[in-house]
């Protein structure tokens, strides 16, 4: 095969009967052609083009024929030197004639995962089927310039011609589906990527209820948590904290915070004296035991004062007096949670074959929920010469799941083939207290006031300049950075006595504790955490708030769910185009998730439509991060294997300073590694 032969992969499906072909033997002299090259080639270069996927001076072929088609050909009995092909393996037990015959019969098929009702070919309707128009250069998307800040093709040169499928976004595309027959939104964008070579675009799913429901939710979060009236120490829904049921006498619990304060939090006035608990506390579920099934205990929910909370990482220093048998079964299974993670709010898809990289709003670590813009603790790196204490801190500019080696991993998720590489990478700004090792060059307008949380613990200084990030390893993020007088409250100390490194060693232990008996951890061979598909996934929870999760649930109909959503798309389509001004009242104050997007991602393109279902309710999860039908992968293992101990190679794993990626005429991009 040439050089600039490309192969077309096929898309499932295939009504194929492998059973029908020509009659052999005989005076038929029927003989097969494989591989069947005349077909493969046609075929796949028109579909290219019709697709408008096809770069000038490029020749396609189709990797195989769809399944239970096979090539034939026989002398024509007019001239034995001429040979006549024919297509078998049609349903009808008609064969095809040529490959512009079967091209219609192809698409149809590619474009309806292998169905041939409704086919319009020749073959299926008789003499009224259609053919394909002749195969011109105008079709052919030109490939985007290297140089070009848009990664988008050309939209003069993918210009539809007359009778061509409608192109359709990677949220509505249902080549790949997933058990609910909703779109795999990053199946679609990788195989977009692999045609495209780069891309950077918005995730949407606008067929999936769980990323529906997200796009209700996650607005009113993000702008509640990146306001600076509200304080990292506050718990946030999906939280583990502890907690006491009853003053005085309880016990302490862990349980997941399920629903938030509904006024302004305080630790130093108990609200919950003045108004109902259920207005100004929390409400939590108790941890049931992740390795077993019975998920009752999680039903023993309870609201109570912010002051009778306190964060999940203090444990040991709360519970280190109290012998083990008489804790509450509810911290063992929390601890035994502490190496787990889920990425909440995939909004961003952006990549270079075969590398890719998804942008996410949050991340679940362990017992905490962290955002974009938390000023989170660095657990110290074990190769650095400064002690051993936790001294750093990040200020969360991006929080990206990366994909490498995309080209070598196997076009089918549902088989055992290679899956595609995956990492997740914490991008900010990073302050020290050791001013050793910063640089006055670093100073500058940007970085002089600490990051959030930060003024009360010590002078910071600046690990690089303004204009770069630094990104580490999600291992190396130790939580949220509380403020300290909220520490000093709950360690019942002076705020002078507050370190920065208060739970350091109750973390390593917690999470030594989740790999030996975390059964989906311990099983695994060399596996460290345990990757879930969302909060729930990660947790293994059947529950949330009294509701059932998602694939839990008895009376979740995700078909009538996507009936119901294209009704409201209806409605609000048929309201935009009465009152164009109604779209702008859908995200009043700029609510939309766009507004939250990080930094450098003004080159976005702009959601051209609100697709959160204003009125949309149904059985999806009460906390979903990424929900059934938005799974990062369904290839890529939950099981994270990372090599060595996790306070030797994990801690060591490399810190990179690094510009963003986003590149500006003023600076060029620029990779320095810390060695």
């Amino acid at each position: 095969m040439s050089s600039n032969r490309v192969v077309v992969p096929l898309r499932q499906g295939s009504d194929g009967d492998p059973t029908h072909l020509p009659k052999l033997g005989g005076n038929y002299g029927y003989t097969q052609i494989n591989p069947p090259v005349l077909y493969l080639e046609k075929v796949g270069q028109q579909w290219m083009e019709n697709r408008g996927d096809a770069r000038a001076g490029v020749k396609y072929i189709l990797e195989a024929l769809p399944a239970g088609y096979t090539l034939w050909q026989r002398p024509r009995p007019t001239n034995v030197k001429h040979f006549d092909k024919y297509l078998y393996g049609h349903p009808s037990l008609k064969p095809f004639d040529s490959p512009n015959r079967f091209y219609p019969h192809f698409e149809y098929l590619m474009e309806n995962r292998g169905s041939s009702i409704g086919c319009p070919c020749t073959v299926c309707v008789g003499g009224s089927g259609v053919l394909p128009s002749r195969m011109r250069s105008s079709s052919v998307a030109s490939r985007p310039s290297k140089a070009s800040k848009d990664f988008a093709p050309n939209p003069a040169s993918t210009s539809q011609l007359k009778g061509r499928p409608k192109m359709i976004s990677a949220g509505m595309d249902t080549t790949c589906v997933d058990q609910e027959g909703t779109p795999d939104v990053y199946r679609n964008l990788i195989d977009k990527l692999r045609r495209h070579e780069r891309m950077d675009e918005i995730i949407q799913e606008p067929l999936s209820p769980d990323w529906r429901a997200e796009q209700e939710i996650l607005p009113e979060l993000l702008e509640r948590l990146n306001t600076h009236e509200v304080e990292q120490w506050v718990p946030r829904q999906g939280d583990i904290v502890l907690f006491i049921r009853e003053l005085p006498g309880s016990v302490w619990e862990a349980g997941l915070v399920t629903e938030i304060a509904k006024e302004a939090a305080s630790l130093l006035i108990n609200t919950a004296a003045v108004t109902n608990v259920t207005y100004s506390g929390l409400r939590v579920e108790p941890i049931p035991d992740p390795n077993s099934p019975d998920k009752s205990l999680s039903k023993r929910h309870k609201y109570v004062a912010l002051r009778q909370t306190r964060p999940f990482f203090i444990w040991e220093e709360l519970l280190c007096h109290i012998p083990q048998e008489n804790w509450h079964p509810s911290i063992k299974n929390a601890l035994t949670l502490v190496s787990t993670l889920s990425l909440m709010g995939k909004y961003r898809f952006r990549g270079e074959w075969p590398n890719a990289s998804i942008y996410c709003h949050g991340i679940f670590i362990g017992s905490e929920l962290l955002v974009v813009g938390d000023t989170v603790r660095l657990l110290p790196r074990t190769d650095s010469s400064s002690l051993q204490t936790t001294i750093d801190i990040l200020s969360i500019k991006s929080i990206r799941l990366k994909w490498f080696g995309i080209d070598k991993a196997s076009n089918n998720d549902n088989d055992e083939g290679r899956p595609y590489n995956s990492e997740i990478w914490i991008y900010g700004s990073a302050y020290t207290m050791d001013s050793s090792r910063s640089n006055k060059q670093w100073l500058s307008d940007a970085n002089l006031d600490p990051p959030k949380g930060a003024a009360d613990y010590a002078e910071w200084y600046p690990l690089h300049p303004a204009d770069k990030e630094l990104v580490v390893p999600y291992s190396r993020v130790f939580g949220r950075l509380y403020e300290k007088h909220a520490m000093a409250f709950f360690l019942n100390l002076d705020p002078e006595d507050v370190d920065l490194d208060v739970g350091r060693q109750g973390m390593f232990s917690a999470r030594e504790y989740s790999r030996q008996h975390n059964q989906r951890i311990s099983q695994e061979v060399g596996a460290t955490w345990w990757w879930g598909d969302n909060r729930a996934d990660a947790l293994n929870l059947q529950t949330i708030n009294s509701l059932d999760v998602s694939k839990y649930d008895p009376e979740r109909d995700v078909k009538d769910m996507r009936k119901k959503i294209k009704l409201l798309d209806g409605i609000m389509k048929e309201n935009q185009r009465l009152d164009a001004k109604s779209a702008a009242t859908l995200a009043p104050n700029g609510r939309g998730l766009r507004h939250f997007m990080a930094p450098g991602t003004s080159t976005l393109p702009v959601r051209t439509t609100d697709l959160r279902a204003q009125s949309f309710t149904g059985s999806s999860e009460a906390m979903s991060s990424d929900g059934e039908g938005s799974t990062v992968s369904k290839k890529r293992p939950h099981d994270v294997i990372l090599d060595g101990d996790e306070n030797e190679d994990e801690i060591r794993q490399h810190t990179r300073l690094i510009d963003d990626d986003v590149p500006t005429p003023k600076t060029a991009k620029v990779n320095i590694v810390i060695s």
